[in-house]
């Protein structure tokens, strides 16, 4: 059975589209980040955001290898540098859990979403 909050997730989900979905996914994946550096004792948490956030980097990473990716290419290049940036980091949190490196991330995933999302 789905709570009111589940249901409305759910129902806001399927009317975002394009960018303001992109966007959506990338405010999600800070806001994962964001409660996990407020309870870094609390592993479970912090294995979920970090797993969110690699699952949706590796999509955009296949995302911009694709052949029908039509992004110029020195964003496409920035963006693939970043999302390598972001495996690493993701990496480093799980071996060595720190705030610093979560708040990395999240800054990374918010200017993400905010260029989305403007």
């Amino acid at each position: 059975m789905q709570t009111g909050y589940g249901a409305y997730g759910q129902t806001h989900g399927q009317n975002l589209t394009g960018r303001r979905l992109e966007g959506e996914a990338f405010m999600k994946a800070a806001r994962l980040l964001s409660q996990a550096q407020g309870f870094m004792e609390n592993k479970r948490l912090l294995g979920e955001a970090l797993q969110y956030t690699q699952k949706l980097w590796t999509i955009v990473q296949a995302d911009l290898k694709s052949e029908n990716n039509k992004m110029d290419k020195n964003l496409k290049a920035q963006l693939l540098s970043l999302s390598l940036f972001v495996d690493e980091q993701c990496l480093l949190a799980i071996k060595k859990p720190h705030p610093q490196v979560l708040q990395g991330l999240i800054e990374v995933n918010r200017n993400v979403a905010s260029g989305l999302l403007s």
